[in-house]
């Protein structure tokens, strides 16, 4: 990685770090390991020695790439890519991008995202995004349901997990014509600890949909099952 990123790297961090009002961890010093290797291809090791947790991600067709969890404010948490990127996540759903071509500003009503509580999940959650080139304050409706059990296999070992599918409706007062305004997300969460592992979504109807899959939350499941 160049020294004039992670010099400015580091720079945005601080600066988020002094303005924000609650507790914030950071990871960012991890970082130049993570983007050593665009690849992904990481060892199981090399997961388990990462500072910072690692998720793999693939926006469309594109090849897979890596993110690392650089911050933590609240129940938010950020994710940059060796690009720039960042993915802002609240339990799992994506609320806000930064360096994308068209970015989501904002996802409003997060005290009702569904995968907030481990409790019982929510069937319906309202909501409204900012989204750049598109406009402001778009309402998007989606219900919840779970599918049932799965399998998520990682480096020939399988853990249990629930899937979980959302299932958007985008406004049509967008630009957008009336096709392609819904879709579907899926989460897969540990059928025992309910943390989720890996999720296909997307929150734009002529966006990239984005494979995640959680790599160290992975590997720490697989360890304390025993498969490592």
């Amino acid at each position: 990685m160049k020294l004039h990123f992670l010099l400015a790297l580091i720079g945005i961090v601080t600066l988020f770090i002094s303005s924000c009002s609650t507790t914030t961890v950071s990871y960012y010093n991890s970082l130049k390991f993570v983007f050593s290797d665009n690849s992904v291809r990481y060892t199981i090791e090399q997961i388990q020695n990462s500072q910072a947790d690692l998720m793999q991600i693939r926006a469309g067709d594109r090849d897979a790439a890596s993110l690392a969890l650089a911050y933590i404010d609240g129940d938010k948490y950020r994710w940059v890519s060796g690009d720039k990127v960042i993915f802002t996540i609240h339990h799992g759903v994506i609320i806000r991008t930064e360096g994308l071509n068209n970015d989501l500003h904002y996802t409003g009503n997060l005290q009702f995202n569904p995968l907030s509580s481990d409790k019982q999940l929510r069937f319906d959650w309202k909501r409204q995004i900012d989204l750049h080139g598109v406009g402001y304050g778009i309402p998007v409706n989606s219900s919840w349901r779970i599918v049932g059990e799965e399998t998520l296999s990682y480096s020939d070992m399988s853990l249990p997990v629930i899937k979980i599918v959302e299932n958007i409706t985008f406004s049509d007062l967008t630009p957008f014509i009336d096709t392609g305004l819904e879709w579907q997300n899926t989460y897969l969460l540990h059928r025992n600890t309910k943390q989720l592992l890996a999720s296909t979504q997307k929150f734009n109807p002529k966006g990239d949909t984005y494979e995640m899959l959680y790599l160290s939350r992975i590997v720490r499941q697989l360890n304390k099952e025993g498969a490592l």
